[in-house]
């Protein structure tokens, strides 16, 4: 009977507490090691690899890529809707607004300096105002 009891003591004892023991000691200390441990260095090896290759990846390829897409895109775009649009539509005023008014004044100077029309009101005649060309000599006799 004694032999019972200390066999029922000591197997209480060791599957309590030292079972308790050894299986609370080893799972936080493999706990603590896979977590800090394994956890942090695969954590941080994988976090910076895939953060330095997608970063360069992107970064080397798709900034590339993209930049130079819409830079050449927006370039042809624009610079051909510039020299399109803009030129002929300046070219267009600038030459109609040129032409209309260098052509006005030029007829006007013609008209004015090498024509040299003269309105020549008679102040007895009914017939109203009559048009003379200076210096030259009509077929009647202008009063006067």
């Amino acid at each position: 009977m004694l032999l019972a009891n200390l066999l029922a003591f000591y197997l209480t004892y060791l599957l309590a507490c030292d079972l308790a023991f050894y299986l609370a000691y080893l799972l936080a200390f493999y706990l603590a090691y896979l977590l800090a441990y394994v956890l942090a260095f695969y954590l941080a090896f994988y976090l910076a690899y895939h953060l330095a290759f997608y970063l360069a990846y992107l970064l080397a390829f798709y900034l590339a890529y993209l930049l130079a897409f819409y830079l050449a895109y927006l370039l042809a775009f624009y610079l051909a809707y510039l020299l399109a649009f803009y030129l002929a539509y300046l070219l267009q005023y600038v030459l109609a607004y040129l032409l209309a008014f260098y052509l006005a004044f030029y007829l006007a100077y013609l008209l004015a300096f090498y024509l040299a029309v003269e309105v020549q009101r008679c102040s007895l005649s009914s017939e109203g105002p009559r048009l003379r060309l200076s210096g030259a000599h009509s077929t009647r006799q202008v009063p006067g």
